[in-house]
């Protein structure tokens, strides 16, 4: 194969990539743009978290002797919890449940003497949940392996966009500059703003 024609082939493909990764990622990178302006400006003041406690009984035999897996059980249906466990801490005078799912917390103390039990639940709403999603926090596995994902046809879209612009002689100059502008802003801003 000639440089020539090697040099058609290598654009050929990374124009079809470019283009079918940015349209297949669209969504997402839409997605990233708007709810990383909300992370960075607090959520402009929407990000409201609602507090309430209940409380309820736990049956006296699985509070006192209860496996783990009771215990949890026991949990969720006293108070209707769906999302999932994320720490579970008995000791001699009462266990300790954590839940968490997007934009949603819960917090629950069993006393083992009583079957008394006291729930703490945090919401975020729409505002919470978008952020939680946007960061992967308590999202599963496949959330997060989507985003993994996402981000790697992100940097594969950026990588065929900068060799299409290194195949474009008249715009060459232009695009490098702003590049290395894009970066220096960058790296600046971070070594001269970000606190260390």
């Amino acid at each position: 194969m000639d440089p020539g024609q090697l040099k058609r082939e290598t654009l050929k493909w990374a124009r079809t990539i470019h283009i079918y990764l940015s349209l297949s990622a669209f969504l997402m990178l839409l997605f990233f743009a708007v709810t990383g302006v909300m992370l960075t400006h607090d959520s402009f003041g929407m990000d409201v978290v609602e507090a309430t406690t209940k409380q309820a009984k736990i049956p006296l035999e699985v509070a006192k002797l209860g496996s783990q897996d009771a215990l949890i059980s026991a949990a969720r249906a006293a108070f209707g919890i769906t999302i999932p466990l994320t720490n579970f801490n008995p000791s001699d005078e009462e266990i300790e449940l954590a839940f968490a799912g997007p934009s949603k917390r819960a917090q629950v103390f069993i006393q083992r003497a009583s079957g008394d039990a006291e729930a703490t639940f945090e919401a975020r709403g729409f505002v919470g949940l978008m952020a939680d999603l946007h960061k992967g926090a308590e999202t599963g596995w496949v959330w997060r392996g989507l985003l993994d994902v996402v981000s790697v046809w992100i940097a594969l879209s950026s990588i065929t966009g900068f060799i299409m612009l290194l195949a474009l002689p008249k715009r060459r100059a232009l695009g490098l500059l702003i590049t290395a502008l894009g970066t220096v802003v960058t790296l600046a801003a971070w070594a001269v703003y970000v606190p260390r």
